[in-house]
């Protein structure tokens, strides 16, 4: 499926995550400016409201609407902003879930206390019931945000994904394996908390005095693989402890605790991938996107065993932002709203 739209389009794109908030001014699908900050679903969770999401995206949509060429038409929207937590939730497709039912469920609401232009949002996939049952919580999941990445990825062919099942590892706030069949489909998922546990490890523990203020996230090679075996060999909480007898070394530096912690989370990851059949040895496409010091961590992992390709942040940006105008473009929503535009003018 390829999206239509009309052309000589001014509008926004929002990418919401647990963590950051992107907002890009867009012109067809050109990028004019963009508008990146540290506010996510994360701060709704803890303060109990939504005051700071909606007064980021307010200031930023009136900040970059003073900056365009022409008056912008209207917001597209993935990821957590759609979910309990942003603006509005959206409920979930089930997979298997390509563009075309993505597509049939976008939502368009407007939302007073943020800007008075219509916005599209993309629903996230689920892969199991909900809700979710003690008994089938191994082979469960959620995601939103990666869907709109993988029909982005698959309508710029870049990197190549067409006609093979296919891999997104997405490492960031959560780790999450994605699989792709053949027809571009989402088929299944799995997600953990690796990038969260990281930050509050690093912030709210004992092993704060050492690595609450990271001067820098380069690994150390030697200490990264050693927290990956003890993590594997004597279990994850105790290689966490072993972060801490480790920087009663004072010949170890905070780069060289942060790779053995870093090691041991992502020994779970793995682990956990693993033992759900996402990594097992066959030899399948993945391709690794997310932040660039973790998508380091994770091809040294990985790069003995699998085809990895990594792409930039650059590159998944416009993954992210071309899903969006295939999945938007191609929905009903979007079609009533080109018509009542059209009505207005006739």
């Amino acid at each position: 499926m390829t999206a239509r739209w009309e052309k000589k389009l001014t509008y926004f794109a929002v990418d919401t995550g647990t963590t950051n908030t992107t907002v890009w001014l867009m012109k067809d699908d050109r990028i004019l400016r963009e508008s990146k900050h540290p506010v996510g679903v994360r701060q709704t969770s803890i303060r109990g409201d939504r005051e700071l999401l909606e007064s980021t995206l307010r200031g930023t949509l009136r900040s970059l609407s003073r900056r365009a060429p022409s008056p912008p038409r209207f917001v597209l929207a993935a990821g957590m902003l759609t979910s309990q937590l942003g603006l509005l939730e959206v409920p979930h497709v089930l997979a298997p879930a390509g563009v075309g039912k993505l597509a049939e469920n976008v939502r368009m609401k407007s939302f007073a206390r943020v800007s008075p232009l219509p916005f599209f949002l993309v629903p996230g996939v689920r892969i199991g019931r909900a809700p979710c049952e003690l008994s089938e919580v191994a082979h469960s999941d959620v995601i939103r945000g990666e869907e709109t990445e993988i029909v982005g990825f698959q309508a710029n062919a870049q990197p190549r994904t067409h006609g093979a099942p296919w891999l997104l590892l997405h490492v960031g706030s959560h780790s999450k394996a994605i699989e792709v069949d053949a027809r571009g489909r989402i088929v299944r998922s799995a997600s953990t908390l690796s990038g969260e546990a990281l930050y509050v490890l690093r912030t709210q523990t004992i092993l704060a005095s050492r690595l609450r203020d990271l001067r820098s996230q380069e690994l150390q090679k030697s200490f990264f693989e050693s927290g990956v075996r003890c993590s594997q060999r004597y279990g994850l909480s105790r290689a966490l402890f072993m972060t801490r007898l480790l920087e009663g070394n004072s010949r170890y530096g905070q780069r060289e605790l942060y790779s053995f912690l870093l090691g041991a989370l992502l020994a779970s990851d793995l682990r956990a991938f693993r033992s759900l059949g996402f990594l097992a040895p066959r030899r399948i496409r993945i391709v690794l996107s997310g932040q660039p010091n973790l998508q380091l961590a994770w091809r040294l992992i990985l790069k003995k065993d699998y085809d990895v390709k990594v792409v930039s942040p650059e590159v998944r940006a416009l993954a992210f932002l071309a899903g969006l105008r295939e999945i938007v473009f191609a929905s009903s929503a979007y079609r009533q709203f080109q018509a009542g535009i059209a009505g207005i003018r006739d």
